[in-house]
């Protein structure tokens, strides 16, 4: 909850994903796509697994990120 509005940016700056998350997020979709194509259901991504879950779970960020695009810094 924000007191004041020019509390928001602040807000935004601490809780949205930073430019490494989101390129991290794009890797994962890519690679579970990848062996979705495959016929996998799971795959190793960064030494981890990954599956469907985890990359709808990061193209949720990914819109989201697209969809409310990070102000231009003051």
């Amino acid at each position: 909850m924000a007191i004041h509005p020019s509390h928001v940016p602040v807000i935004n700056a601490v809780f949205s994903p930073r430019p490494d998350e989101l390129a991290r997020a794009a890797r994962l979709v890519a690679a579970v796509e990848d062996g979705q194509g495959r016929g996998a259901g799971a795959v190793t991504f960064e030494g981890e697994m990954a599956d469907e879950a985890m990359a709808a779970t990061a193209r949720l960020s990914l819109e989201q990120r697209a969809a409310y695009p990070a102000p231009p810094s003051a």
